[in-house]
């Protein structure tokens, strides 16, 4: 376990957003492929159960988080340690990195890129309707 907010912030997306802005099959290299299109390379974690996607962030993030039906915790949320898989575990079962872990706050998630992949999710799932 990691204490979340000093050296990162983390962001949760429930599975449903990532794979809503994928066409055809969804499996971990076209969801990998999806994160890296909006820049994302590194620094995401795929939940135990696979129904949720951890993207470590810069701290302070969780200040001006707002984005509707993600979660972004910090140093101010009351359960703000993560569960973090070893550097080299790359695949299920359990938790695993889908991008590789960072080195360095270098390597943490641009929240900008986080929003465009949320936003991505959203055309196409208002395409869908």
């Amino acid at each position: 376990m990691l204490q979340v907010g000093m050296h990162f912030d983390v962001v949760q997306l429930p599975s449903g957003i990532v794979e809503n802005g994928i066409c055809g099959i969804k499996d971990q290299a076209a969801i990998a492929d999806h994160f890296r299109a909006v820049g994302i390379t590194s620094a995401v974690i795929v939940s135990r159960t696979q129904t949720r996607y951890c993207l470590l962030v810069p701290p302070n993030t969780a200040r001006d988080w707002a984005e509707a039906g993600t979660q972004c915790i910090g140093s101010e949320h009351p359960t703000n340690y993560l569960g973090v898989p070893a550097p080299a575990h790359r695949e299920p079962p359990g938790a695993h990195w889908l991008l590789p872990a960072p080195e360095d706050s270098h390597m943490l998630c641009d929240p900008a890129n986080v929003r465009l992949l949320i936003s991505k999710a959203g055309r196409r799932q208002g395409q869908a309707r």
